[in-house]
């Protein structure tokens, strides 16, 4: 009978316990699932060929991702970022990397070395990208969601141990998606803010491949930082849907 007792009153105390526990303030966010959008994916696929491009001088590596991105729809973010401070006694670079389509396939010829095949088909991605501007129109007819306007992008470059901000509206109740992708040399992380400063997402993982989705409760402004974690800059391409 006591054991019966002692095991009742313990019972009965851990309920008490449990009941006075304080509520959460707030209910956890749910966890955007969705995958990221063909376009979005395309760039990071476009960027990862790039960087083998680069790596192991391959023209027809940079000559495909040039031709990804010239198959995209989007228009530039028409926005200068706010750099932050330059930072002294950075490293030197040891080759010069960027994702534009344009200077993709500058190193693309290159690397083909009067290749007659690789050239051809360096014309034919210019020709692509030269027409690019009418796609342009498309985009802007499509953007009821993500960002306002459409989809955007911009090429950059983060100083070592610094970082820049864009800023961006984005429609309310739509998936809204940032991607960042650098050139490798170094760790980027992502971080976006609502106009109140709330932080609404962020990619700190070890890489420069970032990638953010969030659904906004308002249509509004949008802050975006990218940090650079390394010693040298990191040239990068920034794209939202």
């Amino acid at each position: 009978m006591k054991k019966i007792l002692f095991f009742s009153i313990i019972a009965l105390g851990a309920v008490m316990v449990s009941c006075n526990k304080p509520a959460q303030a707030t209910e956890e966010k749910a966890e955007i699932t969705k995958p990221a959008s063909q376009e979005i994916s395309a760039i990071r696929t476009a960027n990862d060929l790039a960087k083998y491009g680069y790596e192991v001088a391959s023209a027809s590596a940079l000559i495909e991702a040039a031709n990804i991105l010239a198959g995209i729809p989007t228009q530039d973010l028409g926005v200068e970022p706010k750099e932050g401070e330059e930072t002294e006694n950075e490293i030197a670079k040891t080759q010069e990397k960027s994702f534009c389509p344009k200077a993709l396939l500058a190193a693309a010829k290159e690397f083909a070395y009067d290749d007659e095949v690789l050239l051809g088909m360096i014309a034919k991605v210019e020709t692509k990208l030269a027409a690019q501007a009418e796609t342009k129109l498309a985009a802007q007819a499509e953007g009821i969601r993500g960002a306002v306007g459409g989809p955007k992008y911009a090429y950059g470059r983060v100083n070592a141990r610094s970082y820049t901000y864009y800023y961006c509206q984005f429609w309310a109740n739509e998936i809204a998606e940032v991607a960042v992708s650098g050139d490798g040399d170094t760790d980027l992380d992502l971080y976006v803010y609502d106009e109140n400063g709330n932080l609404i997402d962020s990619d700190t993982d070890y890489s420069d491949d970032c990638y953010v989705s969030f659904v906004p409760a308002w249509t509004g402004t949008f802050a975006i930082k990218i940090v650079n974690r390394g010693g040298v800059y990191n040239n990068y391409v920034i794209v939202t849907n």
